[in-house]
């Protein structure tokens, strides 16, 4: 009889199913052989829903109170679990939190045999190094429920060789994971990749374009760098699209620039969100350029995107950028806030002075979810 994976995610929406989020406790469920939920409490950006996809269960819950507040969301999600906790042999979270600590040890205190794997998804900033044990009763408690949650969980794994570090040299109850605590890189989605048209181009196939895809506009995008860096630079015949959603912030900055730089219009193309992961892919198929200028990002699953797709990667040290470039081998770190710096790399890009064809000897197939859940041992 097949085992019972669980995920208790407080916010799934309809852009979860293409992210992590949805993509490992499917691979976790097909490697591992394990009939897989994903639980989350129901809102009415949600409620559409289907029950499953790819074989994985999606439940919702009708939630007590303000679903969109995340305490309420996981006190509902707590609730199921005391209620269901016996028919899982396998609870999973994202993010190790004060709650993810409460709910992993109430279910190991429901069935003591169940597993536990937590995905931490961290900013390496989100990362509190001056966790102390305290003397007054709050402090001795959260010790307390520390210390069995790190002893309950099977395995933790958080996604860049930084935080993973920084992990490793912390002095704290709150991060004493030891040898659980595992490094699994985010990875990509190829069984979804063989089901759609798609044919991979080759170098000499791609365009002239350079891409960013994002939430455009958001301060931890910083997508005003970008933009800003091509007020000066002559694009020639290249030309750069802004994929993703467009914040009302951003708008009046775009009508500036299209405004000042009206010669730019036919270059410099904003498509607005693309939640089709065959219609978007076409565009990292098509480019040779990926930039990301964000001030933080925990992972940035759009690195991952550009590098499958053979893009030379242009970011700020965030997230996975220092992991997928190697050492300059696929990209260039350029850093936070600096104009100049972009400028420079891009003008170099398109006057030909910087080499971008650096995939010759990289397999796409080396970031899959196959070869990524492999980490994970259950």
């Amino acid at each position: 009889m097949k085992k019972n994976l669980t995920l208790l995610f407080n916010n799934f929406e309809k852009e979860h199913l293409g992210k992590d989020v949805f993509l490992v406790p499917y691979y976790l469920g097909k490697y591992y052989n394990y009939n897989v939920t994903i639980v989350f409490p129901k809102t009415r950006t949600n409620i559409n829903i289907p029950s499953s996809i790819d074989n994985v269960n999606l439940k919702s819950i009708q939630c007590i109170g303000n679903s969109k507040n995340e305490l309420i969301a996981d006190l509902n999600l707590l609730v199921y679990l005391i209620l269901n906790a016996k028919k899982i042999d396998c609870l999973m979270r994202f993010h190790s939190t004060h709650m993810t600590a409460l709910i992993v040890c109430i279910y190991k205190l429901l069935k003591h045999s169940g597993k536990v794997y937590v995905k931490m998804d961290i900013n390496p900033l989100q990362i509190n190094l001056n966790y102390k044990q305290g003397l007054s009763p709050l402090k001795k408690l959260s010790s307390i429920i520390y210390k069995y949650y790190t002893k309950s969980i099977n395995v933790i794994s958080c996604e860049t060789s930084l935080v993973y570090n920084k992990l490793k040299q912390a002095d704290s109850f709150h991060y004493n994971f030891k040898n659980k605590l595992v490094l699994m890189p985010n990875g990509f989605d190829e069984a979804k990749l063989a089901k759609t048209k798609l044919k991979e181009k080759s170098f000499s196939e791609k365009e002239n374009i350079i891409i960013t895809v994002g939430r455009l506009g958001d301060k931890s995008k910083n997508t005003e760098l970008l933009l800003t860096a091509l007020k000066s630079l002559n694009l020639k015949n290249w030309k750069v699209f802004f994929i993703g959603p467009i914040q009302e912030s951003l708008k009046e900055k775009i009508d500036a620039f299209y405004k000042h730089y009206p010669e730019k219009k036919e270059n410099v193309i904003f498509t607005g969100s693309i939640y089709d992961k065959e219609k978007l892919w076409t565009y990292y198929n098509r480019s040779k350029v990926f930039v990301l200028t964000s001030r933080w990002e925990s992972y940035a699953l759009v690195l991952n995107e550009a590098k499958r797709f053979k893009n030379y990667i242009i970011s700020t040290d965030v997230g996975a950028a220092s992991d997928l470039i190697e050492g300059g081998k696929y990209g260039k770190i350029i850093p936070q806030d600096s104009d100049i710096d972009l400028i420079n790399t891009l003008d170099g890009i398109i006057n030909n002075r910087i080499n971008i064809n650096v995939y010759a000897d990289f397999q796409g197939s080396s970031l899959s979810w196959e070869e990524m859940i492999k980490k994970i041992h259950l």
